[in-house]
């Protein structure tokens, strides 16, 4: 048993149905309801009876809530009351950001400029479900995310539930990336009809995570494309780039000495414009100078990035 089933199984219990409840917690539906048989089955009870309305707590399973509701409030306790014994360095840094090497290239230059003795960093290339988490869960005061036209609604839904704000870097257009000896690698622009023959290689998102966290541009003719190759890192994204005819979609961005030499990127001629790069944070909260100054990082390679791309 762990606290995030038991946060989840509570969330149940409130909206009386795991339809409306896995909503609210941004999971799937049938990842929820895994969860939920996984936990009665170790327990050895039947927490909710299911009927058409939706479900409804058994005697054992309001006995079960009553016991594990004062342990979320008792962690939440500790946590509040060791988190202001700790001795905090003279600089700290915690960061979410999707797999994007020009991010990297900020912190890089970023940290050149600092002349520190002690210091705690903390950087995560992660998925866009878990930069989200990250920031509302404060284990990371920025994240960096990007919204496009299909998946804005969606979004901007999770991030005002959060508490979650979005400020927009820069307006790109999605590109093709690629080995430079690709098939295609000769075209100035490429036309999406063209690459239905090609693997598309895509970054794995976690089970619960809706297809809107996806880390690489989505459009809406996704489903033609029936070669698709999932990886994990960014390390084995490159290799598969340069070692075969797949093919990804993302900013375009694509710095020197921070992305495969081997790779290239071409703009989509039908999505122009429709990358909204940008960062998150928790709503009422100020950033450091640190961080200021990191964003103005970002901003920096990635408007000379894109005038080299031009």
């Amino acid at each position: 048993m762990t606290f995030q089933q038991i946060q989840y199984i509570i969330e149940i219990s409130r909206c009386g149905s795991i339809s409306k409840a896995s909503k609210n917690l941004y999971v799937a539906q049938p990842y929820l309801s895994k969860l939920l048989k996984e936990l009665e089955e170790e327990i050895g009870i039947t927490i909710f009876n299911r009927n058409i309305k939706g479900v409804e707590l058994t005697d054992e399973g309001k006995e079960f809530i009553n016991h594990v509701r004062p342990l979320l409030e008792q962690k939440k306790k500790i946590i509040e009351m060791y988190s202001h014994h700790k001795t905090n360095p003279a600089m700290y840094i915690a960061i979410s950001t999707q797999r994007y090497p020009f991010v990297i290239k900020a912190f890089i230059e970023f940290f050149k400029k600092k002349i520190i003795n002690k210091f705690e960093i903390h950087i995560r290339e992660v998925g866009m479900y878990r930069v989200i988490n990250d920031v509302y869960e404060k284990r990371s005061a920025l994240g960096i995310i990007f919204i496009s036209e299909l998946t804005e609604k969606f979004l901007k839904k999770v991030l005002a539930s959060k508490d979650i704000e979005f400020y927009e870097i820069v307006k790109l257009t999605p590109c093709v990336f690629f080995h430079k000896n690709h098939p295609l690698a000769q075209n100035n622009e490429i036309n999406l009809n063209e690459l239905y023959n090609f693997p598309f290689a895509s970054f794995e998102e976690e089970a619960s995570a809706s297809m809107d966290f996806a880390e690489e541009f989505l459009f809406y003719d996704f489903n033609l494309i029936e070669k698709k190759i999932f990886v994990e890192d960014r390390g084995t994204m490159i290799n598969i780039l340069t070692n075969t005819n797949a093919f990804s979609i993302g900013t375009g961005i694509l710095p020197f000495g921070y992305a495969g030499p081997e790779i290239i990127s071409k703009p989509i001629i039908q999505y122009k414009d429709e990358i909204r790069l940008g960062w998150i944070k928790l709503s009422n909260t100020k950033l450091d100078d640190d961080m200021e100054l990191f964003i103005e990082n970002i901003k920096s390679i990635v408007s000379e990035s894109i005038q080299k791309l031009n």
